[in-house]
């Protein structure tokens, strides 16, 4: 396929990403087996596998104890987010997790009591471990207690390619197919009767513009015999323009586009330039790393382009309240948790406004990191002005125009600044503005002043 040989492109990331989520079960290793007691052939051969954090201990701690020792509760001050707070004491004094010692870990004595009162998990929460799942937190412990950073913050390690038998390697296109039919052959599970041509085109016409092929379409490539003929299909369509509108429509959802406000009267907000932006950008591939930096810093570029300016309405499509009586400053910083809240979910696929309130119950995201990743957001020139939604950027309707009004637009930032800091300057010089004495007055007898520190303060009305 034509990915315009850009290696961090949109395209080629979108494919990365739908790859990832098919072969993630199949990269998971299996779970650990213990060797069979009859055979000894060596030490290193009877030898069980480490235990591995994440493939072995975290589910057990997430099903049965995270919900009461974790980000959001720490029952008797423990949880099992964070290693440093599960290898320290509990309320009860003694040591949660003591690596190297399983004997002497409350954990395992909980785990392992006969006493209802004391057992974990209480009989009223669930049922008590497993055999399987004891043993394994056991050796766990005296494996040292190795943690390990939840998988979806690690970055990933190239793997070994399976080797197939030979009717999976003849059916096999790609690498990722060995992987595929690797774990299914481990599941006693085979492949899907590859689908007629019709029904391919139909799919990949539906995935890449949201558009079923016409009629014209289909008997094309129905009448196409060569190799690549699929390829090339898939080349015309992520050459089309409904390409960018497709794949636009859903990232629009999550920059929660809206050509209106939102709240109370729901007045007309118009961001349709970020739209076309979206659209724009995709067809063109603009590389992925480049497509991020552009909405949410593009302002911050050194002379950035009108199209790079129009990209960071992306944290624009934020809620904002015209209703008379409001306090302006509330809607303001519920725009500010918003931005933080969408950049986290969006580009990082984690839910994040939990974490306003308490430390994150799974992910290693604690309640104070929160507060410093708002503070990033909470220094922006907006403030919930209603109808105004200021700052607004004019663009031309005409393209080949944009040039000349981003140069302007730099200018008009470049003399704001300036204007700023002469204000600050002025601001800092000692004795640069002082209060004027106050000369003669007249005002109504029923008015009374008062002189403080060289100033006047009158009660009642004073006349001109």
């Amino acid at each position: 396929m034509n990915s315009g040989n850009q290696p961090r492109d949109l395209r080629s990331a979108r494919l990365r990403l739908s790859l990832g989520v098919a072969v993630l079960g199949v990269l998971m290793p299996a779970a650990c087996r213990e060797s069979s007691p009859t055979v000894r052939a060596s030490v290193a051969a009877t030898a069980p596998a480490p235990v591995e954090f994440n493939r072995d201990i975290r589910p057990i701690l997430n099903q049965n104890c995270v919900t009461c020792h974790g980000g959001v509760r720490m029952l008797g001050k423990i949880s099992f987010v964070f290693r440093e707070e599960a290898t320290r004491a509990g309320e009860s004094g003694n040591i949660t997790i003591k690596p190297g010692d399983a004997k002497h870990s409350e954990l395992m004595a909980r785990i392992t009591t006969r006493d209802p009162e004391k057992r974990m998990p209480p009989v009223d929460h669930g049922h008590a471990l497993e055999p399987r799942q004891i043993e394994l937190l056991r050796r766990w412990i005296n494996e040292g207690a190795r943690w390990s950073e939840h998988w979806a913050f690690v970055a990933p390690k190239p793997q070994p390619v399976p080797k197939l038998d030979r009717v999976g390697a003849a059916r096999a296109n790609n690498p990722v197919d060995n992987f595929v039919m690797d774990r299914l052959a481990k599941e006693g599970l085979s492949l899907s009767p590859e689908a007629e041509s019709a029904e391919l085109l139909r799919r990949v016409c539906f995935d890449l513009t949201g558009l079923p092929p016409i009629p014209g379409e289909t008997d094309a490539f129905l009448a196409d015999p060569s190799p690549g003929a699929y390829e090339r299909q898939v080349d015309r369509l992520l050459a089309s323009p409904h390409f960018g509108e497709r794949w636009a429509s859903l990232w629009m959802d999550l920059a929660r586009y809206a050509d209106t406000t939102g709240f109370e009267k729901d007045t007309a907000r118009p961001m349709w330039k970020y739209r076309d932006w979206l659209i724009d950008v995709l067809n063109r591939n603009l590389p992925y790393d480049q497509f991020v930096i552009d909405q949410l810093a593009g302002d911050l570029l050194p002379n950035p382009t009108l199209e790079q300016l129009a990209a960071t309405a992306f944290h624009r499509n934020t809620l904002s309240n015209d209703e008379g009586g409001i306090d302006s400053e509330e809607f303001r910083m519920l725009a500010v948790q918003d931005r933080a809240m969408t950049t986290w979910a969006v580009f990082n696929g984690v839910t994040y406004n939990c974490v306003q309130c308490h430390s994150h119950p799974y992910d290693p995201i604690r309640h104070e990191e929160y507060y410093r990743f708002l503070a990033f957001f909470n220094t922006t020139s907006d403030a919930n002005y209603g109808m105004n939604d200021y700052p607004t950027l004019r663009i031309p309707d005409d393209p080949s125009r944009y040039g000349e009004a981003g140069g302007l637009q730099n200018e008009i930032m470049s003399l704001r600044s300036e204007l700023v800091e002469a204000g600050k300057a002025l601001d800092s010089e000692p004795g640069m503005w002082r209060p004027l004495p106050l000369m003669a007055a007249t005002a109504d007898p029923k008015v009374t002043f008062e002189l403080k520190a060289g100033e006047a303060f009158a009660i009642g009305t004073v006349k001109q």
